[in-house]
């Protein structure tokens, strides 16, 4: 291992004296600058190492060691032609322990976690991994910070050897390119690892090109620059012509003398030094001059590429010289750029991009059956095309291009039916880029010509009606893939074409085009020659649900589930039932809306709007509903809402008017709103409309159609009771109980709809009736009728309910506010049931003569929060604040904690 030196503020101290100016310090050690490296380098090339025995170094000049072009050129290679390249400088490592037994890996072989960079003002963001190879990181990290990767391959080579080393140490890689190794103090810790050290040196690099904080060796001026660290080596005068040189000079400060010079890879003499020399020697032994050839563009190429936005644009920076083509194909001129090429010839100057030359170079590039391009390429959604004089390229974003030869603007011609048919041409050739495919398209004076790679096809003015409703080739229907034929049916005359994603028909009902999935199941009802005729509208969809109408019905579909067809459902359909069904609406009158194709989970049909009312067509039926009716529908979603599509005829009997759905009904007072009653069944109407109903005698009053926040629902009066009917199902409440359920607030109140039949209840301590409802019971004895809530239910039904000790309700239940809690307490024969935040539970008639005596709930011992429990020859109950315990027989005992 060489002993490596580092010279930095020994170095701005001998340039201060030199050049009668002193470099402030700070700028030595500035937060932006913290990585300044500089090195005397690796003192010689390791010649036993590397097996080369350079002798001079023709062309090395200190003041251009290397361009600005070639040190930033970013594009240089590949992540897999950098790993070529160092599997190529070791053929097998050494396997065996460094130093610190940690085992031999070459740089070929290296893989290490990487960070994430935020980008800033040098490099672009880099995405970290949990192991990325090495050259996966020399070429990540060259592309962010815009640094040539063969100059941080150099690098990595002049500091450490680790190009061709076949037994490194770890600790190699800790200071692989000697970032933030200052020669006055250890390495940096924070720039230790292979990935630290490169990202960190590319950026460093980055600054000091920018100037702000290093400046004693700025371009365009002569410096003198020393030989060697020892200052009595002495100094030369260096011009430094760019900022790949002035760089350089940061991070390795010493010019080789004429004796390192003489060496090659060899040592010189005392006042040698040899950094700069090896980054020299290996690049131009491994990838050739630092000098970028002249290769700016000019004439048309120039023109070309500044159209696509110079060196900041797609194409990029210029990468190689132009080159003059003679071919049989054509002659032109070509240049490579960092992003692509630019192409001339006598058909244009035209820019192609590297997903379409990848596929141009694998077909022969313009000297293979492609030859020269036709046209720019042209790009949509994504997806690019390319059109040259024997074919056509065309990609999507991601994916790789594919070439189809002979999709030719002559095959397009070719495939025409003939001037007479097609008319005039009108405008030029489109070449289209699409998700679809690419291809060609031109317009005529009576239709269009269309070649993809399914072939080249014609499409009349009829058929481009539809086509282009659809979206023409970028649409669904995509390409057309056959040719337009004329039908002759007794269903009537047109014209049909199939395309990639469907087909357009075309006759005298309109012209309309249809999905595959459409047409699988139009198809299979017999097409235009069966029942469903021609089409008579455009497919609709709404989500995923599909509709089409027909002459003689409607096909629709869910995607991903079969296609229904439905005979039947027609405008015709619709047109009787406006004029039958007018008992409730009268005369619909004009229509107000053409008429719709609906496509919807709950089923597709038609539906049209009149102006006293709509009518609605599907597999259920033809029906009208009247403007009361829609304004209710429409409230609850429509078809499209839980209601579905009418099932029946709106009817009105005495002062109930409905209509059923496939999820409920509609019903209505007339001169009142009405109201939809999701999940009410038909046969709930029927009952309610009964004059006389069991157990409850004749009909008192009008059926009330009811809406609340407790849910939507009937309701009927009778003699001896009431009817009432929700989703929850349709019940009868006697008087006895409708005494009680009257003051909770009736179905409007927190006990809302009844949800179980009235239940006679015969029992020892009394007999009576009670009734389950959505927020609690209503029981009703020789003690009164009283209702209780769900909360008070759980504790009552937990104590036995009326068959248990507390026997019937004989109070009111008691909303309770108090500063030991709130809650609900009720009364009962055999004691009490109380509710809080602590729990429900009831208390016998012993624990409540001691409870009241201590206060009841307002005293210390506050809510209950246990149930009352016995023991052996004890009972006990506990409260927020003590207990109440006895042995039955004798009086309760309150003990307070």
């Amino acid at each position: 291992m060489r002993h490596r030196t580092r010279f930095l503020t020994v170095f701005v101290a001998a340039i201060a004296v030199v050049i009668g100016t002193v470099a402030p310090l700070e700028s030595a050690t500035a937060s932006a600058a913290m990585s300044a490296s500089t090195s005397l380098a690796r003192s010689t090339g390791d010649v036993a190492q590397t097996g080369m025995v350079k002798t001079s170094l023709a062309g090395f000049n200190p003041g251009n060691i290397i361009s600005d072009a070639m040190f930033t050129n970013s594009g240089t290679m590949t992540e897999a032609q950098i790993q070529s390249f160092l599997n190529g400088k070791v053929a097998k490592c050494v396997v065996g322990k460094d130093e610190d037994g940690l085992p031999f890996v070459c740089l070929k072989d290296l893989k290490v976690p990487t960070q994430s960079k935020a980008a800033d003002m040098y490099c672009s963001a880099y995405a970290g991994a949990s192991s990325e190879p090495a050259a996966r990181i020399l070429y990540k990290v060259a592309r962010a910070c815009n640094i040539n990767p063969q100059v941080l391959i150099v690098m990595l080579q002049k500091e450490q050897g680790l190009v061709n080393h076949v037994w490194p140490s770890n600790w190699r890689y800790n200071k692989a390119m000697g970032q933030a190794c200052p020669d006055t103090a250890p390495c940096d810790t924070a720039f230790a690892g292979f990935f630290a050290q490169v990202y960190g040196a590319a950026r460093q690099m980055q600054i000091y090109m920018e100037g702000k904080y290093f400046q004693w060796y700025k371009a365009g001026r002569t410096w003198p620059v020393l030989y060697h660290p020892n200052a009595s080596c002495g100094t030369a005068p260096v011009y430094i012509a760019n900022k790949a040189t002035e760089a350089l000079y940061y991070y390795t400060p010493y010019q080789p003398n004429a004796a390192a010079l003489k060496a090659g890879y060899g040592t010189g003499d005392g006042c040698s030094s040899y950094g700069n020399r090896n980054f020299y020697n290996y690049f131009t032994d491994w990838f050739g001059s630092t000098q970028t050839p002249a290769i700016t563009p000019t004439g048309a190429i120039a023109t070309e590429w500044k159209r696509m936005g110079g060196a900041s644009g797609a194409l990029g920076k210029p990468a190689a010289v132009v080159q003059a083509v003679t071919d049989p194909n054509g002659n032109g001129f070509a240049q490579k750029f960092a992003g692509g090429w630019i192409h001339s010839s006598a058909a244009g100057t035209f820019s192609s991009l590297t997903p379409i030359m990848t596929a141009y170079s694998a077909a022969g590039w313009l000297r293979g059956s492609l030859g020269w391009p036709l046209s720019q390429t042209a790009c949509a959604n994504g997806s690019c095309t390319q059109l040259f004089d024997g074919g056509i390229i065309s990609y999507a974003s991601g994916k790789p291009a594919t070439t189809t030869l002979g999709l030719t603007e002559r095959s397009l011609y070719a495939a025409s039916p003939g001037l007479s048919t097609v008319g005039a041409m009108v405008g030029e050739l489109q070449v289209v880029g699409d998700p679809n495919g690419g291809g060609l398209a031109q317009k005529y004076q009576n239709g269009w010509m269309h070649a993809s790679s399914s072939g080249a096809f014609w499409s009349s003015t009829g058929i481009m009606t539809g086509y282009s409703r659809a979206g023409w080739l970028r649409g669904f229907l995509g390409w057309p893939i056959k040719a337009e034929q004329i039908v002759s049916d007794p269903n009537g005359n047109g014209v049909a074409q199939e395309f990639q994603g469907g087909w357009v028909h075309s006759s005298t009902a309109g012209t309309f085009s249809s999905s595959t999935e459409m047409m699988k199941a139009y198809s299979a009802a017999g097409w235009v020659r069966g029942q469903l005729g021609w089409p008579t509208s455009d497919e609709a969809c709404t989500g995923q649900a599909c509709a089409q109408a027909f002459t003689k019905g409607v096909i629709g579909y869910v995607k991903g589930q079969g296609a229904v067809t439905k005979i039947g459902v027609t405008p015709a359909a619709m047109k009787t039932a406006a004029t039958q069904q007018v008992n409730v609406t009268k005369s619909l009158g004009a229509a107000q809306a053409p008429l719709q194709v609906i496509a919807d989970p709950n089923g597709s049909g038609l539906a049209q709007k009149f102006a006293n009312g709509w009518v609605h067509s599907s597999d259920k039926g033809t029906f009208v509903s009247s403007t009361s009716v829609m304004t209710a529908y429409s409230s609850a979603g429509w078809l499209r809402g839980t209601l579905g599509w009418p099932t029946g005829i709106e009817t009105c009997s005495g002062t109930l008017c409905s209509q059923p759905f496939e999820g409920g009904t509609i019903a209505y007072s007339p001169g009142k709103p009405a109201v939809a009653l999701h999940g009410i069944a038909a046969q709930a109407f029927a009952t309610l409309r009964s004059p006389q109903a069991t157990g409850i005698g004749a009909a008192a009053a009008g059926v009330q159609v009811v809406k609340d926040p407790n849910g939507n629902g009937l309701a009927r009066k009778y003699a001896a009771g009431w009817l009432h009917a929700s989703d929850r199902g349709t019940f009868s409440s006697s008087l006895r109980i409708m005494t009680g359920y009257s003051a909770a607030g009736w179905l409007r109140g927190s006990l809302g709809w009844p949800v179980k039949a009235e239940q006679t209840v015969t029992d020892p301590k009394g007999n009576g009736v009670a009734q389950e409802f959505e927020g609690g019971w209503i029981h009703s004895s020789n003690a009164g009728t009283y209702a209780s809530s769900s909360k008070i239910m759980a504790g009552y039904s937990a104590a036995g309910w009326v068959r248990g000790d507390l026997g019937w309700p004989v109070k009111a239940e008691q909303v309770v506010t108090d500063r030991n809690g709130n809650g609900v307490a009720q009364s009962f024969q055999g004691g009490w049931v109380h509710s809080s935040a602590a729990g429900t539970f009831a208390s016998s008639s012993t624990v409540m003569k001691a409870y009241s005596a201590a206060g009841w709930l307002r005293g210390k011992l506050g809510w209950p929060t246990g149930a009352e429990t016995c023991s052996g020859t004890t009972c006990s109950q506990t409260f927020t604040g003590g207990t109440i315990s006895y042995s039955p027989g004798k009086p309760a005992v309150t003990t307070f904690k």
